[in-house]
C-alpha cells in the first residue's frame, strides 16, 4: 500500500510542477514584479471614484456600471536618460500580451500612441480587458480593467454617458501629472 501512496503522491507533485510553471508571464505577475520600481507608476481605480448620485441611468447602464470592479494601471515614463531600458521594459510588457490566456481584441494608432486591447473571457462577457499604450515621447502604460461580464458594446455607450461626470480627479491626475512632468 506504501508504495502505491508513493507513487501517487509523486505523480500528484509532478503533474502540479508541470502545469505550474510557466514561462507566460500573466498581467498579475507583471503588475507585482513592477509595482515597487522606482521607475514606475502604479495607481488603482475603483469605480466608487466616479459619482453617479446625480445620473439618470436606466437599468441596463447600472448593470455595466456595476461590472467593473477595479481599475490598475502600471506606468513608465521614457526621457533622453532611460531610452534604452524604455525599449526593454516596453518588450517585457508586450510579451504578457502574448500569453494564450489572452485575445487580441484590437491594435490600432492615434496621435503617435500606439493602442493594443487584449481580453479575457468570451466575446460577449468580458471578465478583463489589459490595455498597452506606448508613445515614443511619453513612455508607455499597461492599463488592466477587472470587472464581471463586461459586454464591449455596451461599454461604449456608457463611457460616452461618462464623459461630463464628476470624477475624483487625484488618482487620475497622478497619472496625468506623471506623464507630463
Amino acid at each position: 500500500m506504501k508504495p502505491l501512496v508513493k507513487l501517487f503522491a509523486l505523480s500528484a507533485l509532478f503533474l502540479v510542477t508541470l502545469f505550474s510553471c510557466t514561462n507566460e508571464e500573466s498581467i498579475q505577475t507583471y503588475f507585482v514584479a513592477h509595482q515597487d520600481e522606482p521607475e514606475f507608476l502604479m495607481i488603482d481605480l475603483s469605480p466608487k471614484m466616479i459619482d453617479i448620485s446625480q445620473t439618470e441611468w436606466d437599468a441596463e447602464q447600472l448593470e455595466v456600471y456595476n461590472s467593473f470592479k477595479k481599475v490598475n494601471i502600471l506606468g513608465y515614463k521614457v526621457d533622453k536618460a532611460n531610452k534604452a531600458s524604455y525599449v526593454s521594459e516596453l518588450e517585457k510588457a508586450k510579451t504578457v500580451f502574448k500569453n494564450k490566456d489572452y485575445s487580441e481584441l484590437m491594435e490600432f494608432s492615434d496621435n503617435g500612441i500606439k493602442f493594443r486591447v487584449s481580453t479575457i473571457g468570451n466575446n460577449d462577457e468580458i471578465d478583463e480587458f489589459i490595455l498597452l499604450a506606448s508613445s515614443e515621447a511619453v513612455g508607455f502604460a499597461v492599463i488592466r480593467v477587472i470587472g464581471d461580464n463586461m459586454q464591449p458594446e455596451k461599454l461604449v455607450h456608457l463611457m460616452e454617458k461618462m464623459k461630463d461626470m464628476d470624477v475624483d480627479g487625484n488618482q487620475l491626475g497622478k497619472v496625468m501629472d506623471y506623464f507630463n512632468n
